[in-house]
């Protein structure tokens, strides 16, 4: 038997008995070819006889070199240890597993990058709205006096009384120089130009006006530019001074009245003051 292929067998199966908590039997035995030798005797789980030269037991008995001592190692079966397997037949050390194969699964093919979205079309121009008509006459907010501030001159203005000096356009205002005792009229409005007045309606009549003396009369006249030219509404409580103020009135008329003007009447008692009017308009509530 080969000396160190025994101990290397005899050292496994020693300790794995030792980790396992089972005693090694031993038998009793002689040394082969040798005489006067008595036999190898000893309970199991001792030490027998010593090994001979050459490191020599006999059949059956394996020599523990590191003890120098003849063992059994076909004694009681050795038990198992914990879950693990039995000792394969014949004490022999079985085959090492081998290691599990790697998986084979190939990388997954990287996605292709998505095409990249086109640029939308830009949107039409939309186009123009249309002008809107014109709001008709009466509307609120609207100036029904067209050339209430003079800004054309005396477009749809006239003097149908009186003879004043001077009259025309002055610094955007309308002027006239009154004689004494001459009665004025100074009028807006004609059977082609005219302002529609519903019944029932709220307007706010408003205007500036100056005087450069003490006029003995100034009224202002809203009614009809055609006959029996009625009057819609009047005032005459307006004092005009040398500074140019605003008046401001507001009126209802009972009856519809579809071609209204509006008429500035006026006297001096004496001298011959300038009186002047701007920003006339009428307008809706």
């Amino acid at each position: 038997m080969n000396t160190l292929f025994s101990f290397r067998k005899f050292s496994v199966v020693f300790s794995v008995a030792a980790l396992a908590g089972i005693t090694t039997l031993a038998v009793s035995c002689g040394h082969p070819g040798t005489s006067g030798q008595s036999t190898c005797n000893g309970s199991a789980g001792t030490e027998l006889c010593p090994c001979e030269a050459g490191n020599v037991c006999q059949s059956g008995l394996v020599c523990a070199t590191d003890k120098n001592e003849c063992v059994s190692l076909t004694g009681g079966g050795g038990g198992t240890t914990g879950g693990a397997g039995t000792t394969g037949a014949g004490n022999s050390t079985g085959s090492a597993g081998t290691t599990g194969a790697a998986g084979t699964g190939s990388s997954g093919i990287a996605g292709t990058s998505g095409t990249a979205g086109s640029t939308g079309s830009a949107g039409t121009t939309g186009a123009a709205g249309t002008s809107g008509s014109a709001g008709t006459t009466g509307s609120s907010g609207s100036n029904l006096i067209i050339n209430g501030d003079f800004s054309m001159g005396m477009t749809d203005w006239g003097i149908p009384n009186g003879t004043p000096t001077n009259p025309g356009v002055n610094n955007g205002q309308f002027c006239l120089t009154l004689a004494t005792n001459n009665m004025v009229i100074l009028g807006w409005g004609d059977t082609t130009t005219s302002a529609s007045l519903n019944a029932g309606t709220n307007y706010t009549l408003s205007y500036q006006a100056s005087s450069t003396g003490a006029l003995s009369m100034f009224e202002v006249h809203v009614g009809q530019v055609i006959s029996p030219y009625a009057v819609d509404y009047n005032d005459m409580s307006d004092t005009l001074s040398s500074g140019l103020n605003t008046f401001t009135h507001s009126f209802t008329i009972p009856s519809a009245d579809p071609q209204a003007g509006l008429a500035f009447v006026m006297n001096a008692s004496s001298g011959t003051p300038t009186v002047c009017v701007d920003n006339v308009s009428v307008k809706a509530n």
